[in-house]
């Protein structure tokens, strides 16, 4: 996410001063890879780049064919194939048993559809969303590579694909993706390629459920909060920050937090929004105001709760929640994370908040923070 936000930015000024650049679009992978499909790279003319779409190891190819793009404007498909033993020798080095492909393009275009501001407003205006590129054909389908399909959702739809069967799969699977996001309130979605048959050939297309930041809410604006804000934001994730104290709920002490609150729990629920991606981390030091946090927090969705302190005081902390009639669900319970944190011998401020973020990480892609050599299967859980 924080690379797709550095992306956006930078795409922002180049088009803010009329100037061209080519982004790189994993759009199809086949066994072992860095990344999944739907990460992307930004190149400019000077050869600069913004993000990564592998770890390290096709950078430099990419760059070289991104002249080509940049001089005649068509859009190109790179095949990286590490599958054979020689690849080591005399290939691109990847060392990882996979197929890579690749999609380059000009930007912006006079023609075609604006598809960067939609994946900022996804990204920056909190709103899910699905994009659809086709990016191979065969056969006598007049669809070419990069025509697309956007659904909004609102389900509204702006799309410029020309094959009208083509056009009417792709929306029938785009739409299934939206409503799964909206009723799932999935924290993690991924791009994934499908194959579509019609009467004019076959097409490839990437399906992308697009998701915007993870909401992280933090209670308490301790010293100890100043880390886990700054490695929240490193991650992209969309932070706010609620203290009652007005020397620690100050913009200039958390300057990588969203938004910071100066109000009592109680205050900030009412203008806060909860749902089933958010994380919250209760760390005010305060065992009054961990109990009305938590009071107000289990009549409310969330998909990660973690709670500072040890063991004994979290279980007094649900006992006097108990005696007032209010217990966690079943699905709370699970989601409630105390004493907070990975266990990774930490003692200081930025140590347990290198915890905190790595068990919040870890909750949110639905794995359990173990070691990777422990780890059975892929070390990355790709969609079929």
């Amino acid at each position: 996410m924080k690379d797709l936000q550095h992306i956006l930015d930078t795409i922002q000024q180049l088009e803010a001063a009329d100037e061209s650049y080519v982004l790189a679009t994993i759009v199809q992978i086949s066994g072992s890879a860095y990344r999944g499909p739907g990460t992307r790279m930004l190149i400019t003319r000077d050869q600069h780049t913004i993000g990564t779409i592998s770890g390290g190891c096709l950078e430099r190819d990419v760059l070289e064919n991104a002249i080509q793009v940049f001089e005649n404007g068509v859009p190109l498909i790179l095949t990286y194939d590490s599958t054979s033993e020689d690849d080591i020798l005399w290939g691109t080095g990847l060392g990882c048993s996979g197929i890579v492909q690749v999609l380059l393009e000009k930007l912006p275009q006079r023609e075609g559809l604006d598809y960067p501001r939609f994946l900022a407003a996804c990204a920056r205006g909190q709103q899910p969303g699905v994009l659809a590129t086709v990016f191979e054909r065969a056969g006598v389908s007049p669809t070419a590579p990069a025509q697309r399909l956007l659904l909004h959702r609102d389900l509204r739809v702006e799309d410029d694909i020309v094959d009208s069967d083509l056009r009417r799969q792709i929306l029938q699977d785009a739409r299934r993706e939206l409503e799964q996001l909206q009723t799932v309130n999935t924290t993690l979605a991924r791009g994934k390629t499908r194959r579509y048959e019609t009467t004019q050939g076959h097409s490839t297309v990437l399906l992308e459920p697009l998701l915007p930041p993870v909401p992280l809410v933090i209670f308490g604006a301790g010293h100890d909060a100043i880390p886990v804000v700054r490695l929240a934001s490193e991650l992209g994730w969309r932070t706010t920050v609620v203290d009652h104290r007005p020397a620690f709920a100050r913009a200039e002490r958390l300057p990588e937090a969203d938004a910071v609150l100066l109000a009592h729990p109680q205050e900030a629920f009412a203008t806060l929004s909860f749902n089933g991606r958010s994380a919250v981390l209760v760390m005010t030091h305060n065992y009054v105001q961990d109990l009305q946090v938590l009071q107000h927090l289990l009549t409310r969705e969330f998909h990660y709760l973690g709670l500072l302190g040890p063991r004994k005081r979290a279980q007094r902390l649900l006992d006097d929640l108990k005696s007032q009639g209010i217990e966690p669900t079943e699905d709370q319970s699970a989601r409630l994370f105390t004493p907070v944190g990975l266990d990774l011998g930490a003692e200081t401020a930025a140590e347990i908040a290198l915890a905190i973020v790595a068990e919040v990480q870890a909750a949110l892609t639905g794995r359990r923070g173990g070691q990777l050599r422990r780890h059975k299967g892929p070390i990355h859980d790709r969609p079929t």
